[in-house]
């Protein structure tokens, strides 16, 4: 039969393996590939063990959740499996072994192995770690795969396992290929009257909404309750940030921090978005599913389903949730079907995948697809497209050209529904791939712009002589209210790069003022202010770290001399070159000035007298090998006097360089031709 599903609700493992085993082999076959979904009860390292051992070769996809689904069924402890025996598949899974904390990296990750080891389309079934943020990580994954594949999947309880073993990474994947999948989302949740306004966030927490506290304001709308109560309040009243398609992404709020922030479960809440506190009814709610039910069969000759129910349904239904199961069983028929209550749900809108909440996802897999399918092209209402202009207003500068970009690709995608995008920012005269969306590299993007098509949009941005490009892609043709829309986000864009671009040049000036203000304009060395500023800092390092220092007081001998008999313009020649040479002979670490007119201080760290006498040797040196070089009417040469400091006896900048100066002076009466040195 290619296909079998067993279960047991038995409460010892054992029995409860063998009583599913034996039921999903009886019709499968030997399997190649098994489904495994289990309740907290059981410990997953035991059955997979067990499972490996009965099938070592057959590739294994699960996990743990609150809830398994099997048929019209919903196990509360049970262990299930879908077991495939069907000729032609092609399946393998990906467990990125992945220590950082960058989730979009972690989708890249994922990506290229996927594609190292695929032939280049398929379907990816995503199990990801309940503390994963999904978006970024399906970003990173669908700029390297695109709309090649189809994307689905749900959060998964405590433990994710394959064949390899149990929670070796935030996410595990099982890929599909030679088998056709058709599936549908839907979540049958509606706006109240009144929008919010999320107007600051702190990383993945919302700080204000409406420009109050977050409990505050969503108290206001829902009525009194305790911050504790949250995560129950939470899943009554989420929230619901709408599309142009007029459908809205829901988010659940899980947590309020210390001081007072509110969380998101499993996304971040971008500043400047705009919802509403939705509303979900048992009707419209049973409604969806039998959409999605229906909508999910389009493929010939279906051989099992997948479903990903979103566990707060089960809870806002209580025993209505047995309906909820018995619609998905009734269009499916007698089909092999299993599921699990997931936290979050993956699915596409049109072919680019999304994270959602509160949504049912019911996946057909055949031998091939009936038709395709594109995104129904809805209208949303004149409000929800006043709320779509108000986030396009927002797009703001944070400070960052990376967060920015990750602002404007969410917005584009949430917004737009967008299957996919780019901006080729132009630096250094060079295009380069600054943000995407289904794309991993410029030259992609550049072979689209060739012949750009009726449902893709191209806009030019900034200098024309040598523009960025920022291109879009929907799934469907676009018209002309989408190509206005499309148009104002696209000239915020180039607004807020303007903007970011002023502020750039402007840091870039205060920067070189600032440099101006410590360096002395005529030899490039710190000036007087710039040496006591940058002193004082070392000194108190040195302090710290218990190593000693010193202050080297210089001075060209005969400067004023020079000036007198050949110009100043001669002296300042031998000012540069002096200075040059110290910057030969010290470290780049050390503290070089030009204090006064013909005087240089050096502050070195970690130098003691021996050392200092060979740096004054080699700079001798050098003074004296441009003496012999440059054949002047003059002799160049000068005096030194030296300082320590010594951490246990530590003494002010302003107090060494005075010290240092007066043994210069000393140096200077007692100097009978070459240079010595008086030491401290």
């Amino acid at each position: 039969m290619e296909v079998g599903l067993g279960y047991s609700e038995r409460t010892d493992e054992k029995a409860a393996l063998e009583e599913a085993l034996s039921r999903a082999v009886q019709t499968s076959g030997v399997p190649s590939f098994f489904f495994l979904f289990i309740t907290p009860q059981y410990s997953p390292h035991r059955i997979l063990e067990a499972l490996r051992k009965a099938f070592p070769s057959a590739r294994i996809l699960g996990c743990s959740a609150e809830g398994v689904v099997v048929g019209r069924r919903l196990l509360s402890r049970g262990i299930a499996l879908l077991a495939l025996a069907v000729p032609g598949l092609r399946t393998f899974t990906v467990f990125p072994l992945f220590e950082g904390n960058d989730p979009y990296a972690l989708g890249e990750l994922v990506g290229r192995e996927v594609q190292r080891t695929s032939f280049g389309e398929g379907t990816l079934v995503i199990l990801p770690d309940p503390a994963l943020e999904v978006p970024p990580f399906l970003q990173g994954l669908y700029n390297v795969l695109g709309p090649r594949f189809l994307y689905l999947g749900g959060g998964t309880g405590a433990f994710r396992f394959t064949e390899q073993g149990v929670n070796l990474g935030p996410v595990s994947v099982g890929v599909f290929e030679n088998v056709a999948f058709s599936s549908a989302a839907d979540h049958g949740w509606s706006p109240t009257r009144e929008l919010l306004v999320v107007t600051k966030t702190r990383g993945r927490e919302v700080v204000e909404i409406d420009g109050i506290p977050p409990f505050e304001a969503y108290r206001e709308r829902v009525g009194d309750f305790s911050q504790e109560d949250l995560p129950r309040v939470g899943t009554l009243y989420p929230l619901g940030f709408p599309s142009i398609f007029g459908d809205f992404l829901i988010r659940d709020p899980a947590y309020f921090t210390p001081d007072g922030a509110m969380g998101f479960v499993g996304a971040s809440i971008p500043e400047g978005a705009v919802g509403y506190l939705m509303r979900g009814e048992k009707e419209s709610l049973l409604a969806a599913v039998a959409r999605v039910s229906q909508e999910a069969t389009c493929v010939e000759d279906p051989l099992f389903a997948l479903v990903f129910d979103c566990v707060s349904r089960a809870l806002i239904l209580g025993e209505a949730f047995e309906e909820e199961l018995k619609i998905v069983g009734d269009t499916l028929g007698g089909l092999p079907c299993l599921g699990f209550l997931s936290g979050g749900e993956i699915h596409p809108r049109g072919q680019a995948p999304l994270f959602w909440n509160k949504t049912v996802v019911v996946a057909v897999a055949g031998k091939k697809r009936a038709g395709k399918r594109f995104l129904s092209v809805c209208d949303a209402s004149s409000e929800v497209e006043l709320a779509i202009l108000h986030e396009i207003s927002a797009l703001s500068f944070p400070g960052s050209y990376q967060e920015f970009f990750r602002e404007m690709v969410e917005r584009a995608v949430r917004l737009f529904g967008v299957q996919r995008m780019a901006f080729l920012w132009r630096r250094d005269d060079e295009l380069q791939l600054a943000a995407s969306w289904g794309f991993s590299d410029p030259a992609e993007v550049q072979k689209e712009m060739e012949s750009p098509k009726e449902h893709q949009r191209i806009f030019l941005l900034g200098e024309q002589e040598a523009p960025s490009v920022l291109f879009f892609e929907a799934s469907y043709p676009l018209r002309r209210r989408e190509h206005r829309l499309y148009a104002l986000f696209a000239r915020k864009v180039e607004d807020v790069l303007r903007f970011a671009r002023h502020l750039e040049e402007q840091e870039q000036r205060l920067r070189e003022l600032e440099h101006l203000s410590l360096t002395d304009e005529l030899t490039g060395v710190y000036n007087r202010r710039g040496f006591l500023v940058l002193a004082e800092h070392a000194l108190l390092a040195a302090q710290r770290e218990g190593k000693e220092a010193g202050v080297l007081f210089l001075d060209l001998d005969n400067l004023k001399w020079i000036n007198d008999q050949f110009g100043h313009k001669e002296g300042d020649r031998v000012l540069r070159e002096f200075s040059g040479m110290l910057r030969k002979v010290f470290r780049k670490s050390d503290i070089i000035a030009r204090i006064g007119g013909d005087e240089f201080a050096v502050l070195l760290s970690g130098v003691k007298n021996a050392n200092l006498q060979r740096i004054l040797h080699r700079l001798t040196q050098l003074v004296e090998e441009w003496n012999s070089e440059t054949h002047r009417p003059y002799r160049l040469s000068f005096s030194a006097g030296w300082v320590s400091f010594l951490p246990s006896q530590p003494q002010k900048i302003q107090e060494l360089l005075s010290f240092a100066d007066a043994r210069m002076y000393e140096e200077k009466r007692k100097k009978r031709g070459g240079n010595s040195l008086t030491p401290s």
